[in-house]
């Protein structure tokens, strides 16, 4: 498309300001650059828009830092500010990856999946705390040293992404799935074992089992595999482009098939408990309603995707 790169431009400066900015500056940046390239084109003909950004403009993030003006309350010094951000960023999504992986390290070595969340969940926010002052104080002494960002001089066009809003990617949910996907792929690799009791009638039911078989276990086993190793790339990330929209929705599909299949097994439990066929019937219903629940929620995630990518495309 003609203007790709101007609105990858556009909104790499726009993503900089806080989110009820950046509709305004995106259209400020976008229709500025449209009116110079015309200009520019009648006296370099034949030159197109990446030849444009990398003769009359710089890293977006030091327009971004220079149309900020005072509107900003910076934490360093304008010129550092949007790269301690960035550099802020990127830290939290590195912690976030060590404390799962350190989480699944102990349920490997033998610890409870409870006592391994709740160490997740207490040991995180101190990490990012000093991981966040360490960042602080690096840029706090690059301002006091007269430090300029140079990092930001090796810049062209074609570090530019394409991307479809400037709503930012919740690292939120991206941490979420890591965690799922983590959890999940331990359990099919037979690594955690998740309890399998239920108390009926003063009686504690066990030994149940799933009827699926080898080729959906090795389905489900490749799928959270690819969960994981997408979750951890999205938590680099910051927008959503079109690539990772159509990779979110042929893996939602897939899942969809899977619990497709899964929920429509006749027999889906067993058990060696023989208190009552109604008892394992009434399990297996509450199973199946619970992914059901989950096929709705990943069907509803797929169709915002499928939107915007549908949306993206006129």
């Amino acid at each position: 498309m003609m203007t790709d790169l101007f609105r990858a431009y556009a909104h790499q400066v726009a993503s900089y300001h806080t989110a009820t900015a950046r509709e305004d500056l995106f259209s400020e940046v976008y229709d500025e650059l449209c009116e110079e390239f015309e200009d520019w084109q009648a006296e370099h003909p034949g030159r197109g828009q990446a030849e444009f950004l990398d003769a009359r403009r710089e890293h977006p993030m030091k327009l971004a830092t220079r149309m900020a003006g005072d509107r900003t309350a910076y934490l360093v010094g304008p010129s550092l500010y949007f790269s301690f951000i960035s550099a802020l960023k990127s830290a939290a999504a590195i912690v976030v990856v060590v404390h799962v992986v350190l989480a699944a390290v102990r349920v490997f070595a033998g610890a409870s999946v409870p006592g391994a969340a709740l160490g997740f969940v207490s040991g995180l926010p101190d990490t990012l705390l000093w991981v966040g002052a360490a960042v602080l104080g690096v840029f706090v002494a690059l301002e006091k040293s007269g430090e300029r960002a140079k990092w930001l001089d090796d810049w062209t066009a074609a570090d530019l992404k394409s991307v479809d809003g400037h709503q930012e990617m919740s690292r939120l949910e991206s941490s979420f799935d890591l965690a799922f996907s983590t959890l999940g792929l331990l359990w099919v690799l037979d690594i955690v074992k998740l309890p399998a009791t239920i108390r009926h009638e003063g009686d504690w039911v066990a030994d149940w089992t799933l009827n699926l078989p080898d080729w959906a276990w090795w389905f489900a086993g490749i799928l959270l595999a690819f969960g994981v190793v997408f979750s951890l790339y999205r938590l680099g990330q910051s927008f959503w482009t079109r690539r990772l929209r159509s990779i979110a929705v042929g893996e939602n599909l897939l899942w969809l098939a899977l619990l497709t299949f899964v929920i429509t097994r006749p027999e889906l439990l067993t058990t060696t408990y023989d208190g009552g066929a109604d008892f394992v019937v009434f399990v297996e219903r509450a199973l199946k309603g619970g992914l059901i629940v989950i096929m709705v929620i990943v069907g509803w995630d797929t169709v915002k995707h499928a939107w915007r990518l549908i949306r993206r495309s006129f």
